[in-house]
């Protein structure tokens, strides 16, 4: 670190992401709920850059791996990363800005896994499996190796409430 003041938006930022991980990964449960929610700092140098790379990495159940990726251009004090929609890139100087986005991302984990664990509940309904294969399933994600393809006790109550809503609405 060369303790230019533009280092201290990098610095500031990664203070952010370290708290804002903290607070949603301090008991198993939520480490469960947020897909082992972690991050990842890399710099890199070129003739044509000097960048610093946060990806925050989670995963969603069965163990498909989602990341993010904030980039801070060291030579410009300028972080860039993708919208919400994907829609473009947005650039900024504002360490601020760039914990708003990554905190609304974050705190939309658990909605987005419990949707991905709805989506393979309705595959597994098209395959036929039935209650008992369905409930062999759960189990599974319930001890899954991979921790962050587990599933939550939540995320469980909330699969078989939606799965039993199924087997319900077609009898």
């Amino acid at each position: 670190m060369s303790g230019r003041p533009e280092d201290n938006g990098l610095e500031k930022l990664k203070t952010g992401v370290q708290d804002l991980i903290n607070s949603c990964t301090t008991v198993e449960e939520q480490r469960i709920m947020y897909g082992n929610l972690r991050y990842k700092c890399s710099d890199w140098d070129s003739q044509d850059q000097s960048v610093t790379n946060i990806a925050i990495i989670y995963e969603t159940p069965g163990g498909s791996t989602c990341q993010v990726n904030v980039e801070y251009d060291r030579r410009n004090a300028e972080f860039s990363f993708l919208g919400d929609e994907l829609e473009g890139t947005i650039v900024t100087h504002e360490p601020e800005r760039v914990l708003a986005a990554l905190n609304a991302h974050i705190r939309a984990i658990p909605s987005r896994r419990l949707e991905q664990l709805y989506k393979q509940i309705d595959s597994w309904i098209a395959e036929g499996k039935t209650r008992s294969q369905l409930f062999s399933e759960f189990n599974k994600l319930l001890q899954a190796e991979f921790f962050g393809g587990r599933i939550s006790i939540t995320e469980l109550k909330k699969g078989i409430q939606y799965a039993l809503s199924y087997f319900s609405s077609s009898q």
